[in-house]
């Protein structure tokens, strides 16, 4: 039996038979004046929705079902609401569907809730973006984002075809989700946490500016993240001890941000390539492969040529059929996939026939300069072998800019071409002359 009809059954057990009905995806505004359902009234009428949404939905297969409420917002208004409540439903609506995938669908119940389904997201990840959407609407609405205490629910069903809400505030999702590894049968044991739950901070984001040496142009950001507020300058710095769960929760949140912030540049006709960070483990099991695509598809199409995919923390010696069943899936939503890697990697064959174009190296901050000479020549060599361009990230000095040029490498980034910024510019040429001498970089 499929989880699909495992769900089904769960759903309609002691119920009255019933025509199918086939939900909305977009769901229109509550009428006025209905007073607050009871938890019970809730609860049974959230039975039936969902078994209506479970059969006339075949995408959906997880049973994930969030309820997220107005009644905060009813309260901070007044006696306003009467006045207001359509907007506020049409501004609702607007950022729910803004942050679902096509495969998501969402319906009002009751005069103040929605009830948000998430295709193939699982309940940790679903549970935060709820968070995301509260977050966003209070900030819309009244001007700063202290929802702390507001409650996102949790429709979880019984095994007598009952429905019980499972509470937890937004401040708690917000500060990041407990792990529990038994929560989710599909994570693999190796994904467990070995120190148990723990909570996870919310991703700073910059974007690290790169230098293309052939064309002299700045014309693509790097993704970078941290988990506290130090420099995000080393990917790696902040996530070594993340488990598969924790990574794809952050891989997640980070694709979404930088959905909106792609197409939000290309309207305002921005032309620029932007990278996507993504772990390997996030791609290696199935549950936070699909939660990651599931947000890929939300990537317009006229704006996939100009998103990046970069994949971080491969495993030493991945084998070409391993590392193709990372890139395949990610294919359809980018114009490029590259990946970081150490530059002691000799034979870098298998990331080509992989799919991965770029290959690039970050210089570790401590690293002695004429080590780091030597490894960048060699780099550059393997790479040129392979069929794959390089990129050389963290060159803070003249001196490594011209020896990374001298050997061959195609992208540069670090602090010498420019720091760090919230907002990537437009593209901007830059000549090697003004680049060596200091009279033309970025987010300085």
């Amino acid at each position: 039996m499929s989880i699909r009809e495992a769900a089904l059954n769960l759903f309609t057990r002691r119920e009255p038979e019933s025509k199918p009905t086939q939900p909305a995806a977009k769901a229109t505004a509550p009428k006025a004046g209905v007073a607050r359902p009871s938890a019970e009234a809730q609860a049974a009428a959230l039975t039936a929705k969902l078994r209506g949404v479970l059969q006339g939905q075949k995408q959906v297969v997880t049973g994930a079902f969030h309820l997220i409420g107005l009644a905060e917002v009813r309260e901070r208004l007044g006696d306003d609401w009467s006045r207001v409540q359509d907007k506020v439903h049409l501004y609702t609506q607007r950022i729910i569907e803004r942050h679902l995938s096509p495969r998501d669908v969402y319906f009002p119940c009751g005069d103040e809730d929605y009830v948000l389904v998430f295709a193939s997201m699982d309940k940790t990840a679903a549970q935060f973006f709820c968070a995301k959407i509260i977050q966003e609407l209070h900030l819309k609405l009244f001007g700063d984002s202290d929802t702390r205490e507001i409650t996102v629910r949790v429709a979880v069903g019984e095994v007598d075809g009952s429905v019980h809400l499972e509470e937890m505030t937004v401040g708690d999702l917000l500060r990041g989700a407990s792990v529990d590894p038994a929560a989710d049968e599909a994570i693999e044991p190796s994904a467990a946490p070995a120190t148990g739950p723990r909570k996870l901070g919310i991703p700073v984001v910059t974007h690290r500016p790169v230098w293309d040496v052939r064309r002299e142009v700045l014309s693509t950001y790097f993704t970078r993240y941290s988990l506290t507020e130090a420099s995000p300058r080393d990917p790696k710095s902040a996530i070594e001890r993340l488990t598969a769960e924790e990574h794809t929760l952050i891989d997640v949140e980070v694709l979404r941000s930088g959905i909106d912030l792609l197409t939000e540049l290309f309207e305002n006709k921005f032309r620029l390539r932007l990278s996507f960070p993504v772990n390997f483990e996030t791609m290696a099991f199935a549950t936070g492969r699909r939660s990651y695509v599931s947000i890929c598809q939300m990537i317009p199409e006229h704006v996939r040529k100009l998103a990046a995919f970069e994949l971080v923390d491969l495993p030493a010696g991945i084998p070409y059929v391993r590392l193709s069943e990372v890139t395949t899936p990610l294919r359809p939503f980018s114009g490029l996939i590259l990946a970081t890697t150490d530059w002691y990697r000799a034979d870098l064959t298998p990331y080509a026939n992989a799919g991965i174009s770029v290959v690039n190296a970050v210089i570790p901050p401590t690293a002695d300069e004429k080590t780091v000479l030597a490894d960048m020549d060699r780099f550059a060599r393997a790479a040129e072998k392979a069929g794959l361009q390089s990129s050389i990230e963290g060159v803070g000095t003249s001196s490594l800019a011209l020896a990374a040029k001298g050997a061959g490498i195609g992208f540069i980034s670090g602090d010498r071409i420019g720091k760090c910024v919230e907002v990537p510019e437009h593209m901007l040429h830059i000549s090697w002359k003004e680049l060596y001498f200091g009279q033309r970089t970025t987010g300085s």
